[in-house]
C-alpha cells in the first residue's frame, strides 16, 4: 500500500502543472462547502444565543382588536399571574405607529405604546433617568422616551429634559418623564424599544381611541415549562369565548424553529458549494483520463508482465484519491479560515462545525472515488498489445 501510494504521488508530481490545476478545483469546491456550512453553524449559533440571553421565560401573546374582539383589558393579563400557574410576570400593551421628532426637523417613525405597569420590567428596558408611568397618574399624557428618541433631540442641540413635551398625536402634548437606557431589540417583542415613547393604559386610550390592547408579554416562574405555561394561557383566555383569537409564543418555540431553519439554510449553502465541488471532480477525471492515455504503454507492459486489471484499476484510483484527499484537507482548511474571518468581521463567537472536518475528508474521497472510477476503469481495458505498440 506505502508503495502503490509513493508510486501515485511521484505520478502526480510527474505532471505539476496539471495536477495543480486539477487540486485547484477541488480546493476551490471542499472550500467554498466547509465555509458556508461552518458560517451556516456559526450563525445560527449566534442567533440562538441572542434568543437565549433575551431570557428562555419570555411568552408573547397576540389577539385582535376589531367588531368581535376588543382586544385584551389590563385586568385580564394582570391577574394571570394568580390564575395561570406557571405565570411569573404579565403585562398588556397597545401599539401604535407614529412619527416623532422635535419642531424644525425631520420626524422619525415610532411606536406609541400604551402598557402596563409591569411592562418595563416584562420586556427587561431599563431606565435611564426619570421614572415610569403610575397608576396614579390617571390620564396624563406622561411619556418614557426610547434612546433613538432621544437622540433626536440631541442631534437637534436641545437634549430633552424631565418636564419637556414632544409633539404627540392629533396635536397633543406629550410630557417626558422617564428616559430609557438603549437596548437590543429582541425579535420576540414586535417594538423596537429604542424608538418608543411608553405611556399609560388610560393615556394611551385618550389619544388612540381606535386602537386596543393587542399584545401582551409574559414571564414563566423559574422551572415551569414555557410551552405548557403557553397553553394554558391560551385556555384561560378563551375560556366562555371559543371565538375568540388568541395566540401564545414562548422563546423556545422560536428557538427551535430558528434552529430547524438554520439547517435548512446550512443544507442549502452547502449545495450550493456543492456545485463547485462537482466541477473540481470533473477537473480531476480530466486529468485522470489524460493520463490514462499519455500512460498507455506503460499499462501495457504492466499488464504484459502480468498485472491484474484490478492492479491497473487499484494504481490510477489512488492517484484519484490522493489528488482530491491533498485538495481536500487544503480546501478544509481554507474553508474553516475563511469562517474564521467572516466570524470575526461579525463579531460572533467562533466555532468549528463538529460535521466540517469528516465532511471535507468525506466529499473529497466521494469525488476521488466518483471521478477517479471511469479512468480507472478504462485503464483497466486497455488491450495489451495495442497498448505495447502505442506511441
Amino acid at each position: 500500500m506505502i508503495r502503490l501510494l509513493a508510486e501515485a504521488f511521484r505520478n502526480l508530481a510527474g505532471n505539476k502543472q496539471r495536477s495543480l490545476l486539477a487540486l485547484l478545483g477541488i480546493v476551490i469546491g471542499t472550500g467554498s462547502v466547509i465555509a458556508m456550512v461552518n458560517i451556516g453553524a456559526i450563525v445560527r449559533q449566534e442567533a440562538l444565543r441572542q434568543f437565549e440571553a433575551m431570557g428562555t421565560d419570555l411568552l408573547t401573546l397576540s389577539t385582535r382588536s376589531d367588531g368581535d374582539n376588543a382586544g385584551f383589558t389590563p385586568e385580564e393579563i394582570s391577574l394571570l399571574p394568580e390564575r395561570v400557574p406557571g405565570v411569573r410576570l404579565a403585562a398588556a400593551y397597545g401599539q401604535r405607529s407614529e412619527q416623532f421628532g422635535p419642531t424644525g426637523q425631520a420626524p422619525v417613525y415610532g411606536a406609541l405604546v400604551g402598557a402596563t405597569p409591569e411592562f418595563l420590567e416584562a420586556v427587561e428596558v431599563r431606565l435611564g433617568g426619570g421614572r415610569t408611568p403610575s397608576s396614579f397618574d390617571g390620564h396624563e399624557l406622561f411619556a418614557v422616551v426610547g434612546a433613538d428618541l432621544a437622540a433626536l433631540w440631541i442631534k437637534a442641540g436641545r437634549p430633552l429634559e424631565v418636564g419637556d413635551t414632544i409633539p404627540g398625536p392629533d396635536g397633543s402634548m406629550l410630557m417626558a418623564i422617564g428616559f430609557l437606557q438603549r437596548t437590543t431589540i429582541n425579535p420576540l417583542v414586535p417594538i423596537d424599544m429604542n424608538k418608543a415613547l411608553v405611556i399609560s393604559v388610560p393615556a394611551f386610550r385618550r389619544v388612540a381611541p381606535d386602537q386596543g390592547l393587542t399584545g401582551a408579554i409574559l414571564r414563566a416562574a423559574p422551572g415551569s415549562d414555557p410551552r405548557t405555561v403557553a397553553r394554558a394561557v391560551e385556555q384561560h383566555l378563551r375560556a366562555g369565548q371559543p371565538s375568540r383569537i388568541v395566540q401564545a409564543r414562548s422563546a423556545e418555540q422560536i428557538i427551535e424553529q430558528m434552529a430547524s431553519q438554520m439547517r435548512l439554510y446550512t443544507l442549502l449553502l452547502g449545495a450550493v458549494g456543492g456545485i463547485s465541488l462537482i466541477v473540481g471532480g470533473v477537473g480531476v477525471m480530466n486529468v485522470m483520463l489524460v493520463a490514462v492515455t499519455e500512460r498507455r504503454r506503460e499499462i501495457g507492459i504492466r499488464m504484459a508482465i502480468g498485472a491484474r486489471r484490478r492492479s491497473i484499476v487499484s494504481m490510477f484510483l489512488t492517484e484519484a484519491l490522493c489528488l482530491s484527499l491533498a485538495g481536500g484537507a487544503i480546501g478544509t482548511a481554507i474553508g474553516i479560515g475563511t469562517a474564521y474571518a467572516a466570524s470575526e468581521l461579525a463579531n460572533w463567537a467562533f466555532l468549528v462545525s463538529p460535521v466540517a472536518i469528516p465532511l471535507g475528508a468525506g466529499v473529497s474521497a466521494v469525488v476521488g472515488v466518483v471521478f477517479g472510477y471511469l479512468p480507472a476503469r478504462q485503464a483497466s481495458r486497455v488491450d495489451p498489445i495495442e497498448a505495447l505498440r502505442y506511441e
